[in-house]
């Protein structure tokens, strides 16, 4: 019989910035992994900051390790055969090497300790080799990649000999071949009697495999579905309950003139690149292994030298700066970033409209009644509450994205480069955004949308790009999609 690990009883937590609790229960058992998935202000996340220690509930039990812990008394995070927590802040030091990552010792100065550093790396690389991870354990931590510090975040949590790591949503940052990679170190810790607590907003590849996937709403327990009754359609529909999640209806475009070209782009990545997208078109770009897309995002913002050229409603438009995009009708988001671009001391009315300030007021007074009106109405949809004067302090991901493709709105783009637009958002969230993509499309914007996942992309584009490495290998017509893509 399996030792339990972490057992949550009946824990409660008044409304809060993460959602709330209401009796809500879980038992984790050694060498299991277990799924808790559910939308945002579900309550998934207060679980998060309680067991990570910012957070207390109201009333209820956390017991791990055979040990109850009471109200206000830490439990071991980040400590020898304690929890480990794998996330978005990533709990690693940038200055030090992945070897030292791996080893320093909590609560004591690592440059005071009598260390071979020469026997540490050997070590690491030993842990690294066990595990079939190509990382070479004396780079700087601050040179890896984020999938590549999620990794570095495993390995520390088992050398440390974790009996739990916690994992908050990060699958959708990674390449298809990340995936499998993080899916295989996980199966192996789970053989060690290491066991997964995995939090997700959304289906992904753990919820595949998981031991038992537990959906979460209003803070309570609403379904348990065990590994051999994986259904995704089921878990998505009591995820969303009566909740409507239909994509308003395509629409018939007629696609227009060309709105955006790429011609022979040519420098240490790309080898004579072209494409272009028209009027009313949406392009998906299918990137297994995401660095195409990295790289494309960070020519079209400047930060890269490149040869060939680049037209927007077929005028040349030179990528080498960024504040350039909006005065060219060239829009760019970064599905990594939706809350980092919002200004929590503003309003939702003022953050849609800041975009626009420059052209609209004028000593700070409104000078153009029709765009006031859509900010008052835009910022209305957005505020569940009618203060739409409030700040948006801890503000959703699902209303930061409502909030910025409105701000777009305003600039009216010619052509829309989305990279990873689905990334960390709920079912109902993902709706939502399909529909404001369409709501551009008709409006005649051409859009780009980039992903590693064929399946954020077919349901919206008329045509997708697959890319291998840094080529585009194969175009394909929305009429071939369901040939090409089983």
């Amino acid at each position: 019989m399996k030792k339990g690990v972490l057992l949550l009883k009946k824990l409660t937590k008044g409304k809060s910035e993460n959602g709330g609790l209401n009796q809500f229960f879980l038992q984790i058992c050694s060498g299991e992994i277990v799924n808790l998935i559910g939308l945002e202000e579900s309550g998934k996340n207060e679980i998060y900051a309680i067991l990570f220690g910012e957070d207390t509930a109201d009333s209820g039990d956390v017991w791990f390790d055979g040990r109850r812990y009471e109200k206000g008394k830490g439990l071991p995070v980040e400590q020898a055969n304690g929890i480990f927590f794998i996330g978005n802040n990533e709990l690693i030091i940038p200055e030090l090497s992945v070897s030292e990552n791996m080893y320093i010792i909590e609560k004591m100065n690592y440059f005071q300790l009598s260390v071979s550093k020469k026997k540490m790396e050997q070590q690491a690389k030993k842990i690294l080799d066990k595990f079939d991870v190509r990382i070479d354990p004396g780079k700087k931590a601050k040179r890896l990649n984020r999938c590549e510090c999620y990794i570095l975040r495993l390995m520390r949590a088992y050398v440390k000999r974790a009996k739990l790591i916690v994992v908050d949503d990060i699958l959708d940052d990674c390449s298809y071949d990340e995936i499998r990679q993080i899916i295989e170190i996980l199966s192996r810790f789970k053989k060690e009697g290491i066991s997964i607590f995995w939090m997700n907003s959304y289906p992904d590849a753990i919820t595949e495999v998981a031991d038992r996937t537990v959906v979460i709403r209003d803070g309570r327990n609403s379904y348990m579905f065990y590994k051999n009754e994986y259904d995704k359609k089921r878990i998505i529909k009591t995820l969303i309950k009566n909740e409507n999640t239909e994509t308003e209806k395509r629409k018939k475009t007629l696609l227009g003139e060309t709105v955006f070209r790429a011609e022979k782009i040519t420098n240490e990545y790309f080898d004579e690149l072209s494409f272009s997208c028209r009027k009313g078109e949406i392009i998906g770009i299918y990137d297994l292994q995401n660095k195409f897309s990295r790289e494309l995002r960070r020519l079209l913002l400047g930060r890269q030298n490149y040869s060939g050229n680049l037209y927007v409603d077929e005028k040349k438009y030179i990528a080498d700066a960024e504040y350039k995009l909006a005065k060219n009708k060239l829009g760019v988001i970064d599905g990594t970033k939706y809350q980092a671009l919002i200004f929590e001391e503003l309003s939702a009315q003022e953050n849609i409209g800041v975009a626009a300030y420059e052209k609209m007021t004028r000593w700070g007074c409104f000078i153009n009644k029709r765009v006031k009106k859509y900010l008052i109405h835009k910022g209305s949809e957005i505020c569940e509450s009618a203060d739409i004067n409030k700040a948006m302090v801890n503000i959703s991901r699902g209303d930061a994205v409502k909030i910025i493709f409105n701000r777009w709105k305003l600039i009216n783009p010619k052509i829309l480069f989305c990279f990873q637009p689905f990334l960390r958002l709920d079912v109902i969230s993902r709706n939502q955004l399909e529909n404001i993509l369409l709501e551009f499309q008709q409006r005649g914007t051409g859009i780009v949308l980039s992903s590693a996942k064929i399946s954020e992309l077919l349901p919206i584009c008329d045509r997708i790009l697959v890319i291998e490495r840094n080529h585009v290998i194969k175009e394909v017509d929305r009429g071939q999609f369901d040939k090409t893509f089983q």
